[in-house]
């Protein structure tokens, strides 16, 4: 009996040890802001910066920040858009959305032939099958212009915005349940600064022209996962209410997050 309860107590201890070294989920949710909010402001689910003859939108909301986006074309041309002159810049270091990449496919095909002669007056037959296999490989290099045909979008997508845990002073790295944690910033001291730079033309012989959209993260946040959620009724296109789902909580476009253990 005494030894039953040793074991009891010593099982129960290393329960208590592995609940407290197991670490929990938490979120890092970053607010940002447009440099230029004449320029570029939110309507709808995007932030969006419009041309005499195309429209730019984003929407940053994804694991790490989604720094691509949308072009649409509103001429009767084709857009050019010039990847060799495109460029995601955080804190001032500009990265080329054209990499220069090739990609190699290959094909294999098998073909298979069978022949059978009869010999003598016995009627022996005799029978040979052999098989040829072929492969074909076929390389495709990256485009570095992209066409948007008229009156029409593409989406431009290549890199994040920032894919680290930022540490903040005064905020705490694993808040409570309905508490966050958090620093807000202006441009000057924002930890990041980031943005697009877009050269285009329209038409094949048109004057080269660009867009930049800049912005910087305006606040940070440390969120307890059980507070990133939220139940809702879903809905269909008409308007009806469905079953109750879970979604994130701070979904909008100019918000991203970060998921992190503590």
């Amino acid at each position: 009996m005494k030894t039953k309860s040793i074991f009891l107590a010593f099982a129960t201890l290393l329960a208590l040890l592995a609940t407290s070294c197991s670490k929990k989920t938490y979120y890092q949710v970053y607010q940002t802001k447009a440099v230029d909010t004449a320029v570029c402001s939110q309507v709808g689910n995007y932030l969006v910066h419009e041309e005499s003859d195309c429209v730019v939108r984003y929407n940053f909301y994804a694991e790490e920040g989604d720094a691509g986006f949308w072009l649409t074309n509103k001429t009767d041309s084709i857009i050019y858009v010039d990847l060799g002159e495109t460029f995601f810049v955080l804190n001032g270091n500009a990265s080329d959305y054209f990499q220069a990449r090739q990609w190699t496919t290959t094909r294999s095909s098998t073909v298979s032939s069978s022949k059978r002669e009869t010999k003598g007056r016995g009627n022996r037959a005799s029978s040979e099958s052999a098989s040829q296999t072929s492969t074909k490989a076929s390389t495709f290099s990256e485009r570095r212009v992209i066409a948007v045909p008229p009156q029409s979008t593409r989406y431009f997508s290549e890199f994040h915005i920032n894919g680290s845990k930022t540490e903040l002073c005064g905020g705490k790295d694993s808040p409570r349940k309905g508490r966050a944690e958090g620093t807000s910033f202006t441009i000057d001291n924002s930890p990041y600064c980031f943005g697009n730079f877009i050269s285009y033309t329209v038409g094949c012989k048109g004057k080269k022209r660009n867009i930049t959209d800049n912005f910087f993260i305006s606040e940070i946040i440390n969120v307890n996962a059980a507070s990133m959620y939220e139940t809702v009724r879903s809905k269909d296109a008409c308007g009806r209410e469905g079953d109750r789902i879970e979604r994130l909580r701070f979904n909008t476009p100019d918000r991203f997050y970060l998921i992190y253990k503590k």
